[in-house]
This record gives C-alpha cells, sequence and structure tokens, in this order.
C-alpha cells in the first residue's frame, strides 16, 4: 500500500510538472497579439515601414487606416503605397519615442481588438497621447493588423498635411 502511494504520488508530480510544462511553452492569442504591438511599435520607432507593412493584412478587404476622419485603404496591390504613406508618418513622429500604455486585447475566434494609448515623448514640446483601436485577423497562429483607427486633435491633423 505504502509503494502504491509513492507511486501515485511520483505520477501526479510528473503529471502536474508537464502540464505546467505544455502551459509555459503555448503562447496565448493575446500574448501574440501583444507581441505584434510590440513589434509595430519598435518598427514606428525605427521608421522600418517594411518591418510594419509586414504586420498588416492586405489580403481579402485590405488594411484600413483612419486617423480622426481621414481615412485610407491598401491592398495587396498597394505596398509601395503603404510604405510611403508610412514614411510620410514617420517624418511626422521624428525622434519622438514611443510609449504603449494601457493596452487591452479583446478576442473573440478569428477577431480581435486591440486598444492602447501611444504616448509620443518628443524632446523639444509636450508629450502628446494619442487613443489606437485596431482590428486583426487571424492568420493560422499569427494575427495580422486588418484596421488602424487613431482618434486625433486638430493639432495632430494639421501636422500630418
Amino acid at each position: 500500500m505504502r509503494r502504491v502511494t509513492i507511486y501515485g504520488i511520483a505520477l501526479a508530480v510528473a503529471i502536474g510538472a508537464v502540464v505546467l510544462g505544455v502551459d509555459l511553452l503555448t503562447q496565448t492569442d493575446e500574448e501574440r497579439i501583444e507581441k505584434v504591438l510590440d513589434e509595430m511599435r519598435s518598427a514606428a520607432a525605427g521608421g522600418r515601414s517594411d518591418r510594419l507593412a509586414s504586420l498588416f493584412d492586405l489580403e481579402g478587404d485590405g488594411f484600413e487606416v483612419a486617423i480622426g476622419r481621414e481615412r485610407e485603404r491598401f491592398g495587396s496591390d498597394d505596398v509601395a503605397a503603404l510604405e510611403d504613406y508610412l514614411a510620410d508618418g514617420f517624418e511626422w513622429l521624428g525622434d519622438a519615442a514611443l510609449r504603449l500604455e494601457g493596452t487591452t486585447v479583446e478576442v473573440s475566434g478569428e477577431r480581435a481588438h486591440a486598444y492602447f494609448r501611444v504616448v509620443l515623448l518628443r524632446s523639444d514640446s509636450a508629450d502628446q497621447s494619442v487613443p489606437i483601436d485596431l482590428t486583426l485577423r487571424r492568420d493560422g497562429d499569427d494575427w495580422r493588423v486588418t484596421r488602424f483607427r487613431a482618434l486625433s486633435t486638430a493639432g495632430e491633423r494639421s501636422a500630418r498635411r
């Protein structure tokens, strides 16, 4: 009886270790999306339109950018136009450092939303905070951004023109 108890405890510990190990190795959708957000921030901060564009879903209905009332849509044939559009955005960002705050991710099947604030840290002026709403679509194990929506202020709109 004593031997059975020892074997039972050893088996329970082994099973627990395997379950914990699998859980630690498995990324959740939320973690994958947060990784996409970090990659976006890094690419934007580095002025890398090619890296940033690779995170967008240009297939199907395409990728939409909405800043205030302005809207642009890019499809699979518009990669060069998207990279030019992003380059203009990088020029507006200048040397500002970017920080993401208050990230909330909601996953519903093959679609997800990520809500956060981008804080632009500028050395020559006050920090700016811009609320962002991303819509994402599952693409296998990855997530692609289908819509980027930023709420802008009058100052931000005039800076983009």
